[in-house]
């Protein structure tokens, strides 16, 4: 009979082997894995001792995000699928939270389907493009377009500002993003709230993690502005490419295609009201 609890540090193991299976994932860092373990929306499906899957529940102000969801290779269509859901969807309602969110690629359609199963509808596209070394060389020794600009590390006192200039954002999530700059997360890394300004004006916001590395979300008022926020990161990048998630923006999409970055993730943005 299927049990869920917190991980230990004895399921590193059993845990590295479905994580790196069912997302690609890489630099999964053990001792961010320790640090999880007080998390209690951090928590695994286990058949007696067997891990068999694994859920990563976070709570953003009254906003609730569904992280992960994933079934161990070779237990997948047993059921344990909507047992995973049934437990997530029922730790948010006890939570008392309004609405819950969840990323899943567009050409997952036994994802989607579950998904809806529980309630989740389409609510937006989202797009994942990887830039590689080569492409950040060419942005990063092009000439500078404009004059007044200045990247800076935002806090609570922006949030206003964020919503002004990006009334699309998810206010709760922001809220959160800005109030706490550690976000433990399994590459490990400080997710930091970014934002460029143009002549005083905000006109990109990324929340950049240098060890993923990568910014999501990232929203920018026009593409033009995109590689002047790449060039001025410099400082705060450790590595020698860049993963960029954004949300409905179509214009932003087609930009990154006509200069060929690899679109690594093509995503729905689901979404469930309680």
């Amino acid at each position: 009979m299927i049990h869920f609890r917190t991980f230990r540090e004895k399921d590193w193991k059993e845990f590295t082997a479905i994580v790196e299976e069912a997302f690609e994932r890489e630099n999964v860092q053990k001792e961010n894995f320790i640090e999880l373990l007080e998390d209690e929306g951090f928590i695994g499906a286990f058949e007696k001792d067997k891990l068999v899957g694994y859920l990563r529940l976070l709570i953003m102000e009254g906003y609730g995000h569904l992280g992960q969801i994933a079934v161990e290779k070779e237990e997948r269509g047993k059921g344990y699928g909507n047992k995973l859901m049934i437990y997530a969807v029922n730790y948010f309602k006890e939570k008392q939270i309004s609405s819950v969110g969840l990323y899943v690629e567009t050409k997952n359609n036994a994802a989607i389907s579950l998904y809806k199963k529980y309630g989740f509808r389409k609510n937006h596209e989202t797009w994942h493009y990887w830039i590689e070394k080569d492409g950040l060389n060419k942005v990063e020794i092009s000439e500078n377009s404009f004059r007044n600009t200045n990247l800076r590390i935002l806090t609570s006192s922006d949030y206003k500002e964020v919503m002004r200039t990006f009334p699309n954002a998810n206010g709760n999530e922001l809220k959160s993003h800005l109030g706490d700059t550690r976000n433990i997360g399994l590459s490990g890394g400080v997710s930091l709230p970014l934002g460029l300004f143009v002549d005083d004006k905000l006109q990109v916001y990324g929340r950049f993690n240098p060890e993923f590395p990568g910014c999501r979300p990232f929203w920018v008022t026009k593409v033009s502005y995109f590689d002047e926020f790449v060039k001025q990161m410099k400082e705060y990048k450790e590595k020698d490419h860049l993963r960029i998630t954004f949300d409905r923006n179509n214009d932003l999409a087609e930009f990154f295609n006509q200069r060929n970055y690899r679109l690594h993730h093509h995503l729905w943005m689901m979404e469930k009201q309680f």
